[in-house]
C-alpha cells in the first residue's frame, strides 16, 4: 500500500488513517497525564469481571478511577478503544511458555490459554463481537510465537496464517460456547458449574416422548456420561492439530 508524505498509510476512504490507540500509547507522555493506559485497562477489566460488560461505561470507569469522565477521553477516544485495551490486557496476563521449537505444543497452549482467558473473563466473547482484537500488541506476541514455531516448516505465508486462523476459530468457538452455556446455567439458577442436562431436561423428555428421534433416544436410554468440558475441549483440539498436520504435511 502506498504511503502519504507523512509516512502514514492512507485509509480505505483515501484520507490519512488516524493514529490508533497503540500509536498514542507509544507516544511520549505529556505533563497532563495523570493515568496510564494500564491503570485504565485494569480498572475496566475489574469492573467487567464483577458486573459484566454492560456495566463498563466511561462514567462508571471514571468514578472507579477517581477522575472526571471527560478526563478519560484524553486516553481513550471511544468505548471501542476501551474494549481493545481490555482484551489486550487479559491476553497479556497469559503468556505462552511451551517449547518454541514444537509447533503443536505452541498451538496447543495458545488454544488452552484462549479458553482459560474466556472462562476467567466471561465478558470476552461479547467484547470480541464488538471490536477487532486480532492486531493488538499482546495478541501479536502470541502470533509471533506461533509464526516462529512454524518457521522451520515448508509452509508459505498464506499456509501459516491458514493454520493459525483454523486453530483460532476452533478455540474461540469452543470457548465462547462454553462461556455462554455457563452464563445460561447461572441465569437459570443452576450455577455456572451446574449439569446442563438439568437445564435441558424438559426438552429432552419431550423429544423422547415424541418418538420422532429414535437414534437419539437410544443413545440417551443407553446412558451418556456427563460432559467433561476440559476433556471435550482437548479432544477437539488434538483432532484439529492432527487434521492440520495431515492437511499440510507437517
Amino acid at each position: 500500500m502506498a504511503k502519504t508524505k507523512s509516512g502514514t498509510a492512507p485509509s480505505p476512504e483515501g484520507g490519512d488513517a488516524p493514529p490508533t490507540i497503540w500509536e498514542r500509547i507509544d507516544a511520549p507522555r505529556t505533563a497532563r497525564s495523570t493515568l496510564t493506559h494500564e491503570q485504565i485497562a485494569e480498572a475496566a477489566v475489574a469492573l467487567a469481571d464483577a458486573e459484566g460488560l454492560d456495566a463498563v461505561s466511561m462514567r462508571r470507569l471514571a468514578e472507579r478511577l477517581g477522575v472526571a469522565t471527560m478526563a478519560l477521553y484524553r486516553y481513550v477516544d471511544s468505548k471501542d478503544e476501551l474494549l481493545e485495551l481490555m482484551t489486550d490486557a487479559v491476553t497479556a496476563a497469559t503468556p505462552l511458555t511451551a517449547d518454541p521449537a514444537d509447533w503443536r505444543a505452541i498451538f496447543r497452549e495458545a488454544a488452552r490459554r484462549r479458553r482459560e482467558t474466556a472462562l476467567a473473563h466471561p465478558w470476552l466473547p461479547a467484547a470480541h463481537a464488538q471490536v477487532p482484537t486480532t492486531l493488538t500488541p499482546s495478541r501479536n506476541v502470541v502470533l509471533e510465537r506461533m509464526l516462529a514455531a512454524l518457521e522451520p516448516l515448508p509452509l508459505t505465508g498464506d499456509q501459516k496464517m491458514q493454520l493459525i486462523r483454523a486453530l483460532d476459530a476452533y478455540a474461540r468457538g469452543a470457548a465462547d460456547g462454553e462461556v455462554n452455556q455457563r452464563m445460561m446455567l447461572e441465569r437459570r439458577g443452576y450455577g455456572a458449574d451446574g449439569d446442563v442436562r438439568m437445564l435441558l431436561r424438559s426438552n429432552m423428555e419431550w423429544l423422547l416422548r415424541s418418538g420422532r428421534f429414535p437414534r437419539f433416544a437410544d443413545l440417551v436410554k443407553a446412558g451418556l456420561s456427563p460432559v467433561d468440558a476440559v476433556e471435550e475441549f482437548d479432544l477437539g483440539l488434538e483432532a484439529m492439530l492432527d487434521g492440520l498436520a495431515a492437511r499440510f504435511g507437517i
